[in-house]
């Protein structure tokens, strides 16, 4: 009796050798599968925790507002500067407007080896950049739009602006300013501006700079435009 079912046994396991297999390697898989699942669980908790953002997201919104090509609330520009809180070039592009009044035509090119902004439009009327959001001289306004960007320009790369050299064009309602750059070694140089439209200009915001490291100055004059500039390192 015994000796039968050890036979019998043995000749269902000789039978079923390929069912026995796969049942294993079934269970195996659904073991894995059961891991998996369960560190995957662990992960997606992990993920869910808030983790505070590096990006620059934040910066670049504090410093321009939701962009629209209809305006009517230069009020509302942040430090008076609706060069920047409406879009800077994507907005201020000749076609875009203002109060249903097209605003000025603004654009910028850059390269190490120079830093030229146009204007052409009206040349009142609008509120670009200014100390005290005056909108009588927005032609004007756009030598603050040339510091603006020349500075942050001259912090990506080393070089210094040739003052001597800076050719103003005004003529009508258009604009033309354009700052030769000079490589220099491993220093980084800021340019400041006063000057006047109309009248000669006031200079004294720029005395205290005199003293600074590697100072220059000069004075440049287009039409009824006059202005002083000066760099040093910064």
């Amino acid at each position: 009796m015994r000796h039968d079912f050890i036979k019998s046994f043995t000749q269902f396991l000789n039978e079923n050798t390929s069912l026995i297999q796969a049942a294993m390697i079934d269970g195996e898989r659904k073991a894995r599968e059961a891991a998996l699942a369960a560190r995957n669980t662990d992960a997606g908790s992990t993920a869910s925790t808030p983790v505070a953002s590096t990006s620059s997201s934040s910066t670049v919104s504090s410093n321009a507002s939701p962009f629209s090509t209809s305006r009517n609330d230069e009020t509302s520009c942040k430090n008076h500067d609706c060069w920047t809180w409406f879009g800077k070039e994507k907005f201020w592009n000749g076609v875009n407007k203002i109060n249903n009044k097209t605003v000025p035509k603004i654009v910028i090119d850059k390269t190490p080896d120079h830093f030229n902004i146009t204007y052409e439009g009206s040349a009142s009327g609008f509120l670009l950049k200014h100390k005290f959001g005056g909108k009588g001289d927005t032609i004007h306004q756009l030598l603050n739009v040339l510091t603006l960007e020349l500075n942050a320009y001259l912090e990506t790369i080393y070089a210094k602006p040739v003052l001597s050299a800076i050719k103003m064009d005004l003529r009508g309602n258009k604009l033309s300013v354009n700052v030769p750059l000079l490589k220099t070694p491993n220093v980084h140089y800021e340019i400041h501006r006063r000057g006047g439209l109309g009248h000669g200009g006031d200079f004294s915001d720029l005395v205290k700079y005199q003293t600074k490291r590697g100072y220059e100055e000069a004075i440049h004059k287009s039409g009824s435009l006059t202005e002083k500039f000066v760099t040093f390192i910064k």
